[in-house]
């Protein structure tokens, strides 16, 4: 069992920390608050807390005005935060307007002076300590309220602790108290029954259970299916170390009311098409989401080829439907493309929507963004124009995509891999088997595949962008061994 070694009321711990104010990183002090009352908000971490923090925020002018400040504390770098304070408020940063000092405290050595420490976790616990105008703690705490809450009744607090003060500390020490009554150790422990000793209970009823079948894992399946990769969590993935040309991310959906994919009547792929033009519209997208949709079939065969053959078909492997017959390119079938050429939004094929994200290289969190943006906004946009958003069942997503189970969602990678093409069918196809991955020949060049993770039923998307990452690299790493064994020139990459 650990003890709190924090004195309440007792002199504020703490020496000299680093932190970022006013886009700038300075050192802070807990003595240069003397005279005013210093509130620590400690949270677990920046692009996670951004509602509690910005709860506190929103009443720091009248904690000012009680003579109070309030600063955050995490263990994320000064860096960190002036990167999270600069992020768009709907990319979960605060638009450079947030106004705490945060405090960086990378080894926890301030949080667990307050005993708001997680060791294992290497983070700091959800709290807030009130250090009074002499220095004193008056108040620390956890609580499970509302990020509102704890920041109206941290406020309430500074007023009530400036009410109550609190006298001289040592003069407050209390002397040893000797009781009256002689106790004699020998007959408590007469009458003492370990047996029902609450401790060698609880101890009892594990070595009771050691052994026991562990009951089945209980799997949260959310109500309201959705794109479960927030940009918090996005950014904190790890982009592949593997030399790529590519990579993309899609997810198939359809709409409700439309039924579970792209096999409709000509009348509702019209009103699907006529929906996503305007969906797709300036008034509903940002900016780096606008561009231009094209109806394929009021396109000549000349013309189709010469638009699909385009660089951004490549990036997300859609190219093959150049090729003449590939695609029945009936009414109602198109194509939406950003400005940019990096988002693709396909309605009415296999399913009524695809969209698909992609970019040269290995930066699989810039595409994730787009990715979880560019979903957001459509389906806001969709009910916006009174439709009930997209169709789901009760595994998630309904869609008509094999392998893609119930979240829609696919990551694909492509790169060369020379030492697999020396090495031959065999090599790869045990790759294949190993690393539970679909690989497939490119049309860039003879040893150029897309990879593509195998997925499971219950995997969701976070688990899915993980999996994806750590196996790419693994299938590049040994592809440069390869590379070594055969003699072969090794491709560049970030190892």
């Amino acid at each position: 069992m650990k003890f709190s070694l924090l004195a309440v009321p007792g002199a504020a711990p703490g020496d000299e920390i680093l932190g970022a104010e006013n886009g700038k990183e300075r050192t802070f002090k807990i003595s240069e608050y003397k005279g005013r009352y210093l509130v620590i908000v400690f949270y677990h971490g920046d692009w996670e807390c951004q509602e509690y923090l910005q709860a506190f925020s929103d009443l720091q002018d009248k904690f000012r005005s009680v003579k109070a400040e309030v600063v955050g504390c995490s263990t994320d770098s000064t860096k960190v935060h002036q990167c999270w304070i600069k992020t768009d408020r709907e990319d979960g940063g605060f638009s450079g307007k947030l106004k705490l000092a945060l405090w960086s405290d990378p080894s926890g050595s301030l949080a667990s002076q307050y005993d708001l420490y997680d060791e294992e976790e290497n983070q700091c616990l959800d709290g807030v300590v009130i250090i009074d105008d002499e220095g004193i703690v008056r108040h620390a705490m956890t609580t499970s309220l509302e990020c509102g809450d704890t920041a109206n009744n941290s406020l309430e607090m500074v007023r009530m602790l400036k009410v109550y003060k609190v006298d001289d500390i040592d003069s407050k020490k209390s002397k040893p108290v000797v009781s009256p009554t002689k106790i004699d150790p020998a007959q408590l422990e007469k009458d003492w029954d370990i047996s029902r000793d609450p401790e060698l209970l609880k101890v009892l009823d594990i070595a009771k259970r050691l052994g026991q079948k562990q009951p089945p894992q209980m799997v949260y399946k959310p109500k309201n299916p959705t794109f479960d990769l927030l940009p918090t969590r996005i950014r904190r993935l790890v982009n592949p170390k593997a030399s790529l040309k590519s990579c993309s991310a899609s997810l198939q959906r359809n709409l409700a009311g439309f039924g579970p994919s792209g096999d409709v009547s000509v009348n509702q792929r019209l009103q699907i098409e006529n929906i996503m033009k305007k969906v797709m519209g300036v008034a509903y997208m940002p900016e780096d989401l606008t561009g231009n949709y094209t109806s394929l079939v009021n396109l000549n065969q000349r013309e189709q080829t010469k638009m699909l053959e385009g660089g951004v078909f490549t990036l997300t492997g859609d190219a093959w439907m150049k090729e003449p017959g590939a695609v029945q390119w009936t009414e109602g079938k198109g194509v939406f493309v950003n400005n940019y050429e990096n988002f693709v939004l396909w309605v009415n094929l296999a399913d009524q929507l695809k969209l698909v994200s992609t970019a040269t290289g290995q930066d699989i969190k810039y595409v994730l963004l787009r990715l979880q943006k560019a979903a957001v906004r459509i389906e806001e946009a969709i009910k916006s124009c009174q439709q009930k958003g997209f169709t789901t069942n009760n595994n998630g997503f309904a869609h008509g995509k094999k392998g893609v189970y119930g979240t829609g969602f696919e990551i694909s990678f492509t790169l060369e891999l020379p030492g697999f093409q020396e090495a031959g069918r065999a090599e790869l196809d045990k790759a294949r088997a190993n690393l539970n991955l679909k690989i497939e020949p490119e049309g860039f060049g003879a040893c150029t595949f897309s990879v593509v993770v195998t997925q499971s039923p219950d995997d969701s998307e976070h688990e899915i962008a993980t999996k994806s990452v750590e196996t790419v690299d693994k299938l590049w790493k040994m592809d440069l061994e390869l590379q070594s064994r055969f003699g072969i020139k090794q491709t560049r990459g970030l190892f």
